[in-house]
């Protein structure tokens, strides 16, 4: 009898160790199982917030792109109407534009400005702000004078010369005179033939000389004298 019970005993200890066993591998089975879904919820959730879409940045990324296609047609249609403003020229402005243009002087190389004059025996002026002036040999206070051979009536009549196309010895000074003051003078010069006739006025610039400031070409010399 003791040894069946021990015998008993043992069994049953045997039976509560398998049902151990048995519950532990359960246990663990069951633990993964709660394991690997607690990953899924967890995985689900960060792929839910990740990839859910956001009305309000949507709309908001949207109004500026609206806004900036709706400025962008309004600038166009501006830009259209100040280029049709600006290529729209006025006739009377038109007509201007080319009244100066025909009332502009001429003006040559040299830098000779050629314009028109009133004066029915003068063709054309000419006149040129860069003429310099015949140096003058003459010291100490100037005086002006129409006596031939002086130094003075001399450089007058090199200065003249300068500016137009005649040589000295091969034209005619019909006259050269006061031009209103001492420091002023004109002179009416021709080519042997009469064929070209000039009216020179100088001026009288300090330590520098005669300085030519006007050339009149003239169609006659009826009134030039």
């Amino acid at each position: 009898m003791e040894r069946k019970r021990r015998f008993q005993t043992r069994q049953q200890y045997a039976e509560q160790k398998t049902k151990q066993t048995k519950f532990q591998k359960a246990d663990k089975r069951l633990n993964y199982l709660i394991a690997i879904v607690a990953v899924l919820i967890v995985a689900t959730l960060i792929f839910i917030i990740t990839q859910e879409p956001e009305p309000k940045n949507e709309a908001e990324q949207d109004s500026p792109a609206e806004v900036a296609t709706d400025v962008t047609e309004d600038d166009a249609g501006q830009g259209t109407e100040d280029n049709e403003t600006e290529t729209t020229v006025p006739e009377d402005v038109e007509e201007e534009d080319n009244a100066t243009d025909e009332t502009e002087q001429p003006t040559s190389e040299s830098g000779d400005i050629v314009s028109p004059s009133d004066d029915p025996s003068v063709k054309e002026v000419i006149t040129n702000p860069n003429w310099p002036a015949y140096p003058t040999a003459q010291t100490g206070e100037h005086v002006s004078t129409y006596e031939k051979g002086h130094i003075d009536y001399e450089e007058k009549l090199k200065a003249i010369f300068s500016v137009i196309d005649l040589q000295q010895e091969n034209s005619i000074v019909l006259r050269v005179n006061n031009n209103g003051s001492t420091e002023s003078a004109i002179a009416v010069v021709t080519s042997m033939d009469k064929e070209q006739k000039y009216r020179v006025s100088i001026e009288w610039v300090d330590n520098e000389g005669w300085k030519p400031v006007q050339v009149e070409v003239l169609s006659t010399l009826e009134g030039s004298r």
